[in-house]
């Protein structure tokens, strides 16, 4: 009974969301626009996305080494379930998800795996503030050499960026 409940629960609240979010489409130009689309740029776009999912899998499995030996292609379906978790679900449950499955699936403990886990997020936000920091010149190009934006420079904007990142940390 209390199943049925939260599913129709879950099926109301989201189609207000979905009205809400969607209730200033007009259709006729979502349709023109679907039309003129070039859905052949689908297919490279899709395939650098697996590419990229396949070298993460790759990364998990070369992390998970010292616990257990799982070839990549194992790993494969897990990052992806994983992800489409992040998707569905707030608040990056899909790590979670991912971690969980793992265990069923090959028994490696679900603290072990959140901890690569969080080690992988952690590496993905040092490459991305190295990105930052490599791109600071440009910036500071195409804000016409000032390297300010508003009152603050951007170097003390990076800096305050990465120092508020490794503190969430």
């Amino acid at each position: 009974m209390l199943k049925r409940w939260q599913f129709w629960a879950g099926l109301v609240i989201s189609a207000v969301f979905i009205y809400l979010s969607l209730r200033g489409l007009k259709l006729s130009e979502v349709w023109q626009i679907m039309q003129s689309a070039r859905y052949l740029w689908l297919i490279p776009g899709v395939a650098v996305y697996f590419v990229g999912v396949w070298v993460r899998s790759w990364r998990w499995h070369y992390m998970l080494r010292p616990l257990k030996k799982i070839p990549t292609a194992t790993m494969f379906p897990i990052v992806t379930i994983g992800y489409m978790g992040n998707n569905i679900y707030p608040a990056r449950a899909g790590e979670i998800l991912r971690a969980v499955i793992l265990k069923q699936r090959e028994g490696v403990p679900v603290s072990a795996s959140l901890a690569t886990v969080i080690v992988e997020r952690i590496f993905d936000g040092v490459v991305m503030l190295g990105f930052v920091f490599i791109n600071l010149p440009e910036l500071a190009r195409l804000t016409h050499n000032s390297g300010v934006i508003g009152r603050m420079d951007i170097r003390t904007l990076a800096l305050v960026g990465s120092l508020a990142f490794f503190g969430a940390l």
